[in-house]
Order: C-alpha cells, then structure tokens, then sequence
C-alpha cells in the first residue's frame, strides 16, 4: 500500500441563481456565459497543476457537483491525460425527454498515476439518488422529473485504497453507509450545499460509522469544503476544512493509506480512533 493519497480539492464559484433560472429558454440546462466563467477558474487550476513536478501533483482532482457545463464534458478526459490525475467532477443537468439526472464523471488516466502523458483516459459516470428540494423544485417548475441513480459505486484505486463515491444529498442515505463499511478508506463527496454546518458534522460522524477518510468538496459560493481522518489526537483530525462564502480556491491534501488501512485490520486505532463495534473488513 502506499503511505498517501493526494487529494486536490477544487472548490469553483458556480452561482446557481445565475446559472439555473426559471425563466431560462435552456432550462434546466445551465447558463453559458456562467459555465464559460466557471471552466475558466477550472483551467486556471488545472495549468497549474501540469506544471508542477510528479511527485508534488495530486492523484486525484475533485470539482463540485453542477460544475462543468455540457460543452466542457469531453475537456475533463483530455485534462486527465494531461495532469496523470483521476478526476472526479459534477456535471451540469442530463436531460433526456422528461427525465432529467443529475450526475458526475470519473476520468482515469492510462497507467495512473503520473504514468504516461499521452494516453486516453477511461470514464465512467456515477449519479445522485435523491435531488435536494430546492433542485426537486426547479426541475418540477421545468416541467421536468429526477430520474435517481440506484447504484452505489466503489473506485478501486488498488495500492490507494477504495474509493467511496457520492453526490451531495446522498450524504444522507444510511443505507449506502451499511455497505460502505468495512469496504472502503476514503469517501468523496461532490457537493452544492448551503447548510454547510450539518455536512460538517456528518463528515465526522460517518467517518466514524464506517470507518475511513472523508472530503467534501463543496461549491465555492457556500463554501465548506472538508477533509476529516480519524487520527487519534484531535487536533489532526481536520487535515482541511474551508469556510467563507463567494470564493474560488483549491487545495492539495494528503489522505493516509497504508497505515490507515493497517488501523482497520487491526480495529485498534494504532494511531487512530478504534474501529466502531461489529466492525469487519471486506477484501
């Protein structure tokens, strides 16, 4: 296993009351001159991270939900290719007919990661379950109905660990936690929320229900981007944690791996918490 994943955390300023309106002809496609605005701030991150040295790049780069508009969807694979990076990001509405999803793509480099620069990245798509309301209401004033995801999705990252996926209001789902436990280390959340305080506690909550690392990454315009580890000693715990609404920011943090997985094994803690009770890993 490796000693640590790299995680870049990149918090866009989307403003949905700019990019989603009622009385929008596109609706509930997202607003052009606010997506072109956005996909700026994303590539504005992304030249920077091309050019920095392999060892210093994250492994992955997380984008909010909503984030990239339609007309940027094909960049994010070329962008994979050109950082070595996984990236995870949210996606502007899937409409298709009535039914509309709500959905986030996974871009994954050929050889990740940091191995071969030109080289095709596979995709995938993962999606939301349950719409949050105000997104529950917009799409019924468009005339239009969610069409949830059923799966729950797990990335495995091989000597990175096991990658928990999920979309904001599923941060809720119990259920997805039952089956994530014991069978993951890290847990990603792609996020539009503005009750930033319960997605606070419910990261450190889950973290110790199923036992692993958790980051939020959150739009910039509520802000609240998160990365929790349940290290033994408190004040460790919160590797990254952002507050302050209306900004643009990004952020690289180091999740523990191997030691964290040997923790689990053991369900002794060894340098954090102790594993929940009836707690059994999955391989």
């Amino acid at each position: 296993m490796e000693e640590i994943l790299k995680v870049a955390i990149l918090q866009t300023s989307l403003d949905n009351k700019a990019a989603w309106s009622i009385c929008s002809v596109n609706r509930p496609k997202m607003n052009a001159m606010e997506g072109v605005r956005v996909w700026n701030e994303i590539i504005h991150t992304m030249d920077n991270y091309v050019n920095l040295e392999d060892t210093r790049k994250p492994d992955v780069i997380l984008i909010p939900e909503f984030s990239v508009a339609e007309q940027f969807e094909r960049e994010i694979k070329k962008l994979a290719d050109q950082t070595g990076s996984i990236i995870i990001t949210g996606l502007d509405f899937k409409v298709t007919g009535n039914n509309v999803r709500n959905q986030a793509l996974v871009a994954i480099p050929y050889r990740w990661p940091h191995g071969f620069r030109k080289s095709r990245a596979k995709t995938f798509y993962f999606g939301k379950h349950f719409p949050a309301r105000e997104e529950k209401k917009y799409l019924e004033d468009c005339g239009k109905d969610f069409e949830p995801c059923n799966e729950i999705y797990v990335l495995d990252a091989g000597d990175y660990g096991r990658i928990g996926l999920a979309i904001c209001a599923d941060f809720y789902d119990i259920e997805r936690y039952a089956l994530y436990k014991g069978r993951i280390q890290h847990l990603f959340i792609l996020a539009y929320n503005k009750d930033v305080k319960s997605f606070l506690f419910l990261a450190e909550s889950i973290s110790r229900l199923v036992y692993c690392n958790v980051v939020i990454c959150n739009t910039g315009h509520y802000g609240g981007s998160i990365c929790f580890s349940l290290k033994e000693k408190e004040y460790q715990r919160y590797i990254y944690r952002h507050e302050g609404a209306n900004l643009f920011t990004s952020q690289i943090v180091e999740l523990p791996v191997k030691s964290f997985k040997e923790s689990q094994k053991a369900k002794e803690g060894k340098g954090y918490k102790a594993a929940p009770p009836e707690y059994e890993v999955y391989d």
